[in-house]
């Protein structure tokens, strides 16, 4: 079953999430498994996706988070609204953040084929 973050983040129902929708994932997981409140600047996934992607990458997951009421920022601090489970622990969450990261970064950079 796809997780409803997933489908409003893509707005489709499908067994394949768009790779906005699993970073946008992956950060509310780090997001929970930090206690639900962190400042943006210590949210590993964030500066993963701020460095690999931009900043406007990153800022667009984080407004279709925030306008979805899933995370609320203010002054720099991110507090999770709808808590959930998650049975990753941080490490397996940044490892997968860092794969899905670099290979979107690196499909970005490849020229078209053609």
């Amino acid at each position: 079953m796809v997780p409803r973050c997933a489908l409003i983040l893509t707005g489709v129902r499908s067994t394949s999430m768009s790779t906005e929708a699993r970073l946008a994932l992956l950060l509310l997981e780090e997001l929970e498994l930090k206690g639900g409140k962190a400042k943006l600047k210590y949210l590993k996934v964030y500066r993963l996706i701020s460095y690999w992607l931009g900043d406007e990458y990153a800022r667009r997951i984080m407004d279709r988070l925030t306008s979805s009421g899933y995370i609320s920022v203010k002054d720099g601090a991110v507090e999770l609204l709808r808590r959930f489970k998650t049975d990753k622990n941080l490490s397996r969450t940044y490892r997968e953040a860092r794969e899905l990261v670099i290979n979107t970064y690196l499909t970005m950079q490849r020229p078209p084929s053609r």
